[in-house]
C-alpha cells in the first residue's frame, strides 16, 4: 500500500468529517493555537484517551495528519479498514508482539515517505494512551522519524514539528470539556552536524525539544488530587478577584493559562515550604468541601443576588427553556433509546478508563446512524418521500435541540438550587467570602515570595504567579 502524500479520498474524508462532528457533539472541544502549517509535518501529542485524541487532532486540524498506531488496532474488524482508509501506518510495540518489532523498519519508510511528499503525520510520542497525573516517559521514535525525513532530503526538506496537548475535565464523561492546544511550529535542520557524528544523540535532543513543546501545552501534576486543589484554587482565586462573573462557567480552554500557573506556584510551594503547602491544601479542601455541600459546583457562591441581575437570569433562560421546550420534547422522544444503548455497551463491556469515552461514542455512533435510518425509513413508509426527507432533516436538529436544552435547563436547576438554598442564609455566604479572603491573601503573599525568588515566572505575558489571573 502506498504511503505517499496523494490527497485523502472523499471517503476518507467523509469518515473524518462523521467521527469529527460525533466528537464535537460528545465534548465540549475547544482549540487554541496556531494554524498548521503547509508542507511536510508532523503533529507529535499527548495520549491520554485511545482513539479520541487522534479524531479530536483531525477535527482541530486545517489538513487530515495520517495517524501512527499500534499495529493491533489495524487488524480489527471494523477499526483496520478504517485505519488504513486514512492512511494510518502501523507501529509494532514490544508489548503486543516482540516478534514483530523488524517491521517497524517499513513504519519509519512510510512515515517518511510521506513526510517527502509534503504530507502530514500525526504521532504520539508517550508510546501509549495512559491516565497518568503526568505526561509519560517519552520515546524517541517521533524524533526519528523527522530526522531520517530531513536527512533523507538532504537537510533542505523543511520539516514542521507542531506540539499539540490534549486536556480533558472528565474523558470517561460526554459533554465535559477538552482543550485542544497548538504550539508554535519548530523545526529540526539545525540538528544536521549532531545527527552526523551521533545519530542516538540527536535524537535524544530532538526528543527533549518534543516533550517540552508538549509539556506547554498540557496540565501536569505529581498527583491526581493535584489536579482538583489546583483547580478549586484557581476557581475561588479568580472570582475573589474579580476577573470572572460569578456563577460563570468557563471553557477548560479559557482557564488552561491560570490553571497551568497554579499548578506551577503550588509545586513551588510544595518543594520550598511543604508546611504552608499542607496548610494551604487544607484549606482549600475545606473550601471544596463547603462547596459541595451546598451544590455551588464550578460557578462558586456569590456575595449577593442582586435584584437585576436575577431578574435577567429568570427572563433570559426562562424564555430559551420555554421556546426550546417543543424541540427539546421530539428529540428525547427520538435518540433516548441511542443514549441508553452508550451505556449498556459501556456496562457490557467494562471498558478501562483509557477507552471508555472510545467505546461510548463509536457505540453513539453506529446507534445515531441506525436510528437516523430507521426514523427516516418509518417516515417514509407512512408518508411517502417528502415526509422521509423533513424526517431526515429535522430529527439530527431536534437532538441537537435536545441536548442544548439539557445542558441549560441542568445549569438552570443548579443556579436556582443554589439561590433557593441561600435565602436567609446570608451566614453561609458570609463564611465562603471570609474563606475566599483568607485563601486569596495567602496566595498574594506567596505570589510575593515566587516572583522575588524566580522573575523569570513574568515572562508568558498571561499569569504571573500562583495567584494571579488573566484570561489565558
Amino acid at each position: 500500500m502506498s504511503r505517499s502524500a496523494s490527497a485523502p479520498s472523499r471517503v476518507a474524508k467523509l469518515i473524518v468529517r462523521l467521527v469529527s462532528t460525533a466528537a464535537g457533539m460528545f465534548y465540549r472541544v475547544d482549540r487554541h493555537g496556531p494554524s498548521l502549517p503547509p508542507g511536510p509535518l508532523l503533529v507529535a501529542a499527548n495520549h491520554p484517551n485511545s482513539l479520541l485524541d487522534p479524531v479530536l487532532i483531525f477535527r482541530c486540524s486545517e489538513r487530515m495528519p495520517r495517524p501512527l498506531g499500534r499495529a493491533p488496532l489495524f487488524e480489527r474488524l471494523l477499526l483496520g479498514p478504517v485505519l488504513r482508509l486514512l492512511g494510518g501506518i502501523p507501529v509494532y510495540r514490544r508489548q503486543d508482539d516482540a516478534t514483530a518489532m523488524h517491521r517497524n523498519e517499513d513504519m519509519f519508510r512510510d512515515a517518511v515517505a510521506v513526510l517527502h511528499g509534503g504530507g502530514a503525520i500525526q504521532i504520539y510520542p508517550e508510546g501509549k494512551s495512559h491516565s497518568g497525573a503526568h505526561l509519560a516517559e517519552f520515546r524517541t521514535g517521533a524524533a526519528r522519524i523527522a530526522l531520517q525525513a530531513e536527512d533523507g532530503a538532504g537537510w533542505g526538506l523543511g520539516l514542521s514539528i507542531v506540539p499539540v496537548g490534549i486536556t480533558y475535565s472528565r474523558k470517561e464523561r460526554a459533554r465535559t470539556g477538552v482543550a485542544v492546544r497548538f504550539g508554535r511550529a519548530f523545526g529540526c535542520a539545525d540538528l544536521e552536524d549532531v545527527f552526523r557524528e551521533d545519530p542516538v544523540a540527536a535524537a535524544r535532543e530532538l526528543t527533549e525539544r518534543i516533550e517540552a513543546g508538549i509539556r506547554s501545552q498540557t496540565l501536569n501534576f505529581v498527583h491526581h488530587e493535584d489536579r482538583e486543589l489546583v483547580e478549586v484554587a484557581e476557581q475561588l482565586y479568580v472570582r475573589q478577584s474579580r476577573w470572572v462573573p460569578w456563577r460563570a462557567r468557563e471553557a477548560l480552554g479559557a482557564r488552561f493559562y491560570r490553571l497551568q500557573r497554579f499548578s506551577a506556584g503550588l509545586e513551588w510551594i510544595r518543594r520550598e515550604a511543604p508546611e504552608e503547602h499542607a496548610d494551604l491544601r487544607r484549606k482549600v479542601e475545606r473550601y471544596a468541601a463547603m462547596n459541595a455541600r451546598v451544590g455551588a459546583g464550578q460557578g462558586d457562591v456569590p456575595p449577593r443576588f442582586g435584584l437585576v441581575p436575577v431578574l435577567q437570569y429568570i427572563l433570559v433562560r426562562g424564555t430559551l427553556l420555554f421556546l426550546g421546550l417543543p424541540f427539546a420534547a421530539a428529540g428525547t422522544l427520538l435518540w433516548a433509546p441511542v443514549l441508553r444503548l452508550a451505556g449498556l455497551v459501556v456496562r457490557l463491556t467494562r471498558p478501562a478508563i483509557e477507552v471508555t469515552a472510545t467505546h461510548k461514542l463509536l457505540a453513539l455512533i453506529g446507534g445515531v446512524v441506525l436510528a437516523w435510518a430507521f426514523w427516516t425509513g418509518l417516515g417514509y413508509v407512512m408518508a411517502g418521500t417528502l415526509f422521509a426527507v423533513v424526517t431526515a432533516v429535522l430529527a439530527p436538529l431536534c437532538g441537537y435541540a435536545a441536548l442544548q436544552w439539557v445542558e441549560l435547563a441542568r445549569e438552570v436547576r443548579e443556579d436556582t438550587a443554589l439561590f433557593l438554598r441561600l435565602q436567609g442564609r446570608p451566614d453561609v455566604r458570609v463564611r465562603f467570602a471570609r474563606m475566599r479572603r483568607e485563601i486569596a491573601e495567602t496566595f498574594r503573599q506567596l505570589e510575593k515570595r515566587w516572583e522575588e525568588e524566580l522573575p523569570s515566572t513574568r515572562d508568558d505575558g498571561n499569569v504571573s504567579a500562583p495567584g494571579a489571573g488573566g484570561a489565558g
